[in-house]
């Protein structure tokens, strides 16, 4: 069986490379020999060491990138659950006003709706319809109508939601 004949550093020598790395990252020449010489060890062993922290620094860097990202990753989805809530709620809201519009411009479906449950357009029915037609009662008419201020109350109150 064989044994590697790699020795460890003491925790002295590491001390003394851990203080040197963190003043300077990058090792000169000069620095190596004085480092080699002060802890006992060639100049290639300090050189390999300085390699592996760089290396150890960069790989802990980009972890805790990925770990920011990802962070970040999960509160733009959240947020994005919370607008598509937000939208399906205004829809509905915005489909509700519609329907009570439709309501109040048409007296007939008015009564009708109050008699038996009546489908109203939805929004996205209402959008192809034509509102600004000549055919359409004049605004003084609607709002004349006694049958459409209650509809147009109930609007107002869906609105201040």
């Amino acid at each position: 069986m064989e044994y590697s004949t790699k020795k460890r550093l003491t925790q002295n020598q590491l001390n003394l490379l851990e203080t040197s790395f963190i003043t300077n990252p990058k090792l000169e020449g000069e620095r190596k020999q004085e480092l080699a010489s002060q802890l006992g060890l060639s100049s290639k062993q300090v050189s390999i060491w300085y390699q592996n922290k760089r290396a150890r620094c960069k790989a802990e860097a980009v972890e805790l990138d990925y770990q920011a990202l990802q962070l970040q990753l999960q509160n733009v989805l959240a947020h994005n659950k919370r607008l598509q809530i937000e939208v399906r709620r205004l829809t509905h809201k915005l489909d509700q006003a519609n329907q009570l519009l439709f309501l109040a411009s048409n007296p007939s479906a008015a009564s009708a709706s109050a008699s038996a449950s009546t489908v109203t357009p939805s929004f996205n029915a209402l959008q192809s319809s034509s509102w600004d037609s000549p055919a359409t009662a004049s605004t003084n008419s609607i709002w004349e109508n006694a049958q459409v201020l209650p509809i147009m109350e109930e609007l107002y109150a869906c609105l201040l939601e």
